[in-house]
C-alpha cells in the first residue's frame, strides 16, 4: 500500500470513529434525559375505555406471567381480546386458563383465520382489531409485562396528532449467554438509537406495544396498509404519516421478558428485524454500522497511527470505551451488571455485524419457527369492502 493510500485510510478510519464516538455519546445522553422530555410532551388527561388485544401463537417460559399482566392494568374500563390462528394449541389453552382466572374482567378469545397478509402476525390481529369492543386498541407482544399504572402511563401519549404510540424495549430475564447476547443489543445500540430519535420527536413503528385509535387506523387504510410486510409496525407508523398522524415513543419503557434462547433464535430475530429496516428504512440501516462497537474499534487500530498509539493501543481503548460507557448506562436504567460483560460485548458485535452483512444477501426471514418472504405482494391481497367483512373470526367464550 502506497503512502498515499495508508493516510486515506487512516483519515477515513479517523472520521469514522470520531462520528460512532460522538453517536455513542449523544445517544447515551439521550437515554438519559429522554423520559423526561417524553412526560412533558404526554398532555392527554381523559381515559377511554380500551381493548388490550394479545395475539397468541407460542407457550413461551414467561407466557403467563406477561399475559396475566394485562389483568393488573390500573385504569378504569378495558376488556381484554385474545386471538389465534391455532385455537387448540398449548398456547391458545394457557390464555384460556388465564381468562378463567379473571371473571372479572370482560374477554374474548377468537379464532383467526384470515389468510390476507405477508405476515401471519398481521392475519392473527384482524380478528382482534377488527372485533375489538372499543376503538382505542393497545396490542402486546406475548413476552411484554405490563407494569400496573402502564396503560394509564401510555395513554398519556395519546393526543390530538398522535396516531401511534410505542413504547422503547428492554430485555429482562436473561438465564443464559444467548439470551444475554440479545439483550445486550436490545438493551444497547438499539435503544440508545431510538432514545436518541424520540429527543427530535421522531418515532417508529415498534410492535412490543402499540396503542392507537382503530378509527385511525382504518383511515389510514386498514390491513391493506400493512399486510405487504412483515414489518407490519414500521409500516403501520408510515401509513398514519400519510394522513398526517405522528408515531411517537411513550416516556416509560416496556419489559420483555427473553428466557432461555439458543443463538440460533437470537441470530434469526435480528436477521428478521435487520431485512425489514433493509426494506423499510434503507437510510437507517446504511448507518448502523456507526451504531456499533466492532466497526468502530477496527477503525481505531487503522486510525491509531494519528495519535501516536500502537493498533493494539486504539482498538482496546476503544472497546473498553464502548463497554464502561454502556455498563454505566445500564446501571443509571436499574439494571444488573455481569462480569460476563467484555465476552458478552465482544460476542454482540461479531452477532450484529454478521446479521448486518447477512441481511443484504436475503428477503427470507424467520418467525415463530416459520420462514417467509419479508414483503409479499400486495397486489395479491384481495381487497375487501370494509375491515369487518374482511374478518374470518369465530367468537368463543
Amino acid at each position: 500500500m502506497t503512502l498515499l493510500a495508508t493516510e486515506f485510510a487512516q483519515w477515513a478510519a479517523a472520521s469514522f470513529w470520531v462520528v460512532s464516538v460522538l453517536l455513542l455519546a449523544f445517544s447515551t445522553l439521550a437515554a438519559l434525559v429522554q423520559p423526561r422530555i417524553a412526560a412533558r410532551r404526554a398532555t392527554r388527561k381523559d381515559q377511554p375505555p380500551v381493548s388490550i388485544a394479545l395475539p397468541v401463537k407460542l407457550l413461551e417460559n414467561c407466557f403467563e406471567r406477561a399475559q396475566e399482566s394485562a389483568f393488573a392494568q390500573q385504569y378504569p374500563d378495558y376488556e381484554v381480546v385474545a386471538a389465534s390462528c391455532e385455537p387448540d394449541s398449548d398456547a391458545s389453552r394457557a390464555m384460556r386458563a388465564i381468562f378463567a382466572r379473571h371473571p372479572e374482567r370482560s374477554t374474548r378469545f377468537l379464532c383467526s383465520t384470515a389468510k390476507i397478509a405477508a405476515s401471519p402476525k398481521v392475519d392473527n390481529l384482524v380478528a382482534p382489531f377488527s372485533e375489538a369492543a372499543y376503538d382505542t386498541i393497545l396490542m402486546k407482544d406475548a413476552n411484554v409485562v405490563l407494569a400496573p399504572d402502564e396503560l394509564v402511563e401510555h395513554m398519556r401519549q395519546l393526543a390530538p396528532g398522535v396516531g401511534l404510540v410505542c413504547a422503547i424495549p428492554y430485555c429482562a430475564d436473561t438465564p443464559n449467554f444467548a439470551s444475554q447476547i440479545e439483550a445486550s443489543i436490545v438493551n444497547g445500540p438499539h435503544a440508545r438509537m431510538l432514545y436518541l430519535v424520540s429527543c427530535f420527536r421522531q418515532g417508529y413503528g415498534v410492535g412490543k406495544i402499540m396503542l392507537f385509535r382503530r378509527s385511525d387506523f382504518l383511515r389510514a387504510g386498514g390491513f391493506a396498509a400493512i399486510s405487504h410486510t412483515v414489518g407490519e409496525d414500521n409500516a403501520f407508523g408510515h401509513a398514519l404519516a400519510r394522513v398526517g398522524l405522528r408515531t411517537v415513543f411513550s416516556h416509560r419503557p416496556v419489559r420483555q421478558d427473553l428466557g432461555r434462547r439458543s443463538l440460533v433464535e437470537v441470530y434469526q430475530r435480528q436477521l428478521r428485524w435487520s431485512v425489514i429496516r433493509r426494506g423499510d428504512a434503507l437510510l437507517t440501516f446504511l448507518f448502523e454500522p456507526f451504531n456499533q462497537a466492532g466497526p468502530a474499534i477496527v477503525a481505531a487500530a487503522v486510525a491509531a497511527p494519528f495519535m501516536g498509539l500502537g493498533p493494539l493501543q486504539g482498538a482496546a481503548a476503544t472497546f473498553m470505551l464502548w463497554l464502561v460507557v454502556e455498563n454505566l448506562l445500564s446501571s443509571a436504567k436499574g439494571r444488573s451488571l455481569t462480569w460476563g460483560a467484555p465476552l458478552i460485548l465482544v460476542a454482540r458485535e461479531i452477532v450484529m455485524l454478521t446479521v448486518w452483512i447477512h441481511a443484504w444477501t436475503t428477503n427470507r426471514v424467520v418467525w415463530a419457527k416459520a420462514s417467509f418472504g419479508a414483503r409479499g405482494d400486495a397486489s395479491s391481497h384481495k381487497p375487501q369492502t370494509s375491515e369487518r367483512a374482511a374478518v374470518a373470526a369465530r367468537k368463543e367464550g
